[in-house]
């Protein structure tokens, strides 16, 4: 079980006692500890406390936007944590205890094994949490954290980033600080192409660039009767960069972006669905072992970051709930096709080609479809949410 180091959960022990003070109308408190002695006035006590909860404030800011409080940084959207929260560092990152935030967001709190897993509920919605985990169960979809969840004094604690930026855009996305986004164009990119062929399935002789071109195509043609304007990074077979993709879909002011792709494993009895956002500024993406220089970098897509998150849980949702796949989870990667966005992004991964009966689908018509209908149906939920008023 991760806990907090013995040092974040104890001091040490101080004797104290009160003298008279030197400077009149008060006294002061002389505060000694093993080989060391301190004097300070009650005032001073009083000045620091003060500037204490300040420097916290500033501090989460900080994590989150990687700017003063004052100036949010232009490559992160701001995730003001409140100011009556209790902020503690664990594992490198600043948490908050999960009980009070879930309380602000209007959920019930039961446990499901004292000190371990936490039940987070309303009439809609139910997150389980639980110590050592970086993920956690929304309503039975798997939904991958930036942080671990973390025990200490028999209390679980989230991230803050994954509190204001995912799990609480999830569940109160009119909440989300700002004007919700348009969303009237909307751009979808078909993986790979011409001599990029993606993953592949040999026996089947099925490539994964004509797959999503297939796919991509229907979701244009569905979107369009929809009363949508569509555009596509490309609607033939050619190779296109990667930061060409984005650079298309900023130069047509697209209000929504959605790659589609097909996975490959080596072990092929791997199969599933997984949904990509992008990594959140100050955290790992999901397949990071370690925290990288890198990951405090401010990236144009980190504007979208609130959205990105109902987007990603929205579309997830929907692709699996109807191919009845695998749920491999809703997850975090540096993309460079979605790190240069100037809109919300995803990237799916609507099932593996390396695995011969869930290829075997994938290569009918029908079940492309199907995909289809799963992205189509989860931007409609969250074009949905961008209608609901603010709270």
């Amino acid at each position: 079980m991760t806990r907090a180091p013995a040092r974040m959960m104890r001091n040490k022990p101080v004797r104290a006692r009160a003298k008279p003070s030197p400077c009149g109308g008060g006294r002061r408190l002389t505060v000694r500890s093993p080989g060391n002695r301190r004097i300070v006035s009650v005032a001073c006590l009083r000045a620091a406390l003060l500037l204490g909860v300040w420097l916290v404030s500033a501090s989460v800011t900080f994590a989150q936007t990687g700017s003063s409080p004052s100036r949010p940084s232009p490559g992160k959207s701001a995730s003001p944590t409140p100011a009556s929260a209790t902020v503690r560092t664990f594992l490198g990152a600043q948490y908050l205890e999960a009980v009070p935030w879930a309380t602000r967001q209007g959920l019930k709190v039961a446990w499901l094994e004292r000190g371990r897993r936490l039940q987070l509920f309303n009439e809609t919605t139910r997150i389980v949490i639980e110590a050592d985990r970086r993920e956690v169960d929304i309503n039975g979809l798997r939904i991958f954290l930036g942080e671990p969840i973390v025990e200490s004094g028999g209390k679980l604690w989230l991230g803050t980033i994954d509190a204001a930026t995912l799990l609480g855009a999830i569940v109160r996305p009119a909440s989300i600080p700002g004007p919700a986004p348009a969303l009237r164009v909307i751009c979808i990119d078909a993986g790979h192409g011409g001599n990029d062929t993606g993953t592949q399935n040999r026996r089947l002789k099925l490539d994964e660039k004509a797959m999503t071109l297939d796919v991509a195509q229907r979701v244009r043609r569905s979107l369009e009767a929809k009363g949508y304007r569509v555009v596509m990074t490309r609607s033939d077979d050619r190779f296109i960069e990667l930061e060409d993709r984005a650079a298309f879909a900023n130069r047509s002011k697209a209000d929504l972006f959605v790659s589609i792709h097909f996975n490959a494993f080596p072990q092929p009895g791997v199969t599933g669905t997984e949904t990509y956002i992008l990594t959140r500024r100050g955290q790992r993406s999901t397949g990071g072992a370690r925290r990288e220089p890198s990951d405090q970098v401010g990236l144009p897509g980190h504007r979208a970051d609130p959205w990105n998150a109902v987007l990603g849980h929205a579309i997830h949702r929907h692709l699996v709930g109807r191919l009845k796949t695998e749920d491999r989870g809703l997850k975090f990667a540096r993309f460079k096709v979605l790190t240069l966005l100037n809109c919300p992004g995803v990237l799916v991964e609507s099932g593996y080609l390396s695995n011969e009966a869930e290829a075997r689908r994938i290569a009918t018509p029908a079940y492309r479809a199907e995909i289809a209908a799963g992205i189509v149906a989860g931007i409609e939920s969250y074009a949905a949410q961008l209608r609901r008023p603010a709270r």
